[in-house]
């Protein structure tokens, strides 16, 4: 579903857009122990100087930057600090990017980006699930460093599986994707199973049921009047650069090319898909599985049926 002006500007709550204000986010989550909005006040959430003192802290031991102790009171948003500390973005441009830090009682899920290589879209879904799930975002390279995008969706599978592993050695794995990532959680899947690990989820997400943040159209077009609209419709920070929409565009251009060339290989286990019911049939839903379980939540609550299958 494409987000119209109205949809996104008349909430007042605000997910997390990109990594740096996915991470003051969950900084500020652990701290004050529930999770807050972008544009939401620090101290009138119940942060103190103390609170602010350990975000200071954990900025100068994430980020190395070394702030005021007083930065909290003159950016007293998730907005606002993210701001004061974009120019650092590539230091958070690893592939495995934690949306929210659960309890530890059921394994992690890692949540593939869509085309646009972003995994900020999937911090409302995470929320959704509940604050007791540990939940990961998979990002493209290329969107926060200059490095050049990967080129199939096998190498980022393998790349993928690499960094999930290491964070999360013996597994069970809980995977899941919506658009692009729906191919790449797919070969992951795979590829893991070949390996010899439990694959105890495999959700792959009709695009119809998220909302995936900033979007191309095909070609990308006017980079400039795209990212105009990206801030008009709160999809990216008001500080967002022309060369981030550069490179957002070699990044979504790449993924598009790499699902064109890939082809799904028979998986071994059960796939969830996740169906909308006002839209198109998704072409995973036919991909070659051992079983294929089909859900359509007809309020597009995508969370709560995961949340069974999470167990």
């Amino acid at each position: 579903m494409n987000p119209t002006v109205d949809d996104v500007l008349d909430t007042g709550y605000r997910h997390p857009r990109d990594p740096v204000e996915l991470w003051l986010a969950r900084q500020w989550q652990e701290v004050i122990g529930f999770a807050v909005g972008i544009r939401e006040n620090f101290f009138e959430l119940g942060g103190n100087s103390l609170d602010a003192a350990r975000v200071v802290n954990a900025v100068l031991e994430e980020l190395g930057v070394q702030l005021p102790l007083n930065v909290m009171t003159e950016h007293p948003t998730v907005e606002s600090l993210a701001a004061r500390l974009r120019e650092h973005n590539a230091r958070l441009s690893d592939p495995l990017v934690l949306i929210q830090r659960g309890d530890g009682a059921a394994p992690p899920l890692f949540l593939v980006h869509p085309a646009n290589g972003q995994v900020g879209p999937y911090a409302g879904l995470a929320q959704e699930l509940g604050e007791d799930f540990t939940v990961f975002g998979l990002q493209a390279a290329g969107l926060y460093a200059d490095v050049d995008p990967v080129a199939s969706v096998r190498d980022m599978a393998r790349t993928y599986v690499e960094a999930v592993r290491a964070a999360w050695p013996t597994g069970p794995y809980l995977l899941g994707g919506c658009d692009t990532g729906a191919s790449i959680a797919h070969e992951m899947a795979a590829r893991l199973t070949e390996d010899g690990a439990e694959v105890r989820l495999l959700a792959l997400v009709d695009a119809g049921l998220l909302d995936l943040g900033p979007r191309f159209d095909q070609p990308p077009g006017d980079l400039d009047a795209v990212l105009d609209r990206w801030k008009e419709l709160d999809l990216v920070p008001p500080d967002a650069t022309p060369e981030f929409a550069r490179r957002s565009a070699r990044v979504w251009q790449a993924n598009e090319d790499a699902v064109h060339d890939w082809e799904p290989r028979p998986y071994p286990g059960p796939v969830d898909v996740f169906l909308s019911p006002s839209g198109d049939r998704p072409v995973f839903a036919d991909w070659p599985s051992a079983v294929t379980r089909e859900h359509t939540p007809q309020d597009g609550d995508v969370a709560g049926p995961l949340r069974g299958l999470i167990g």
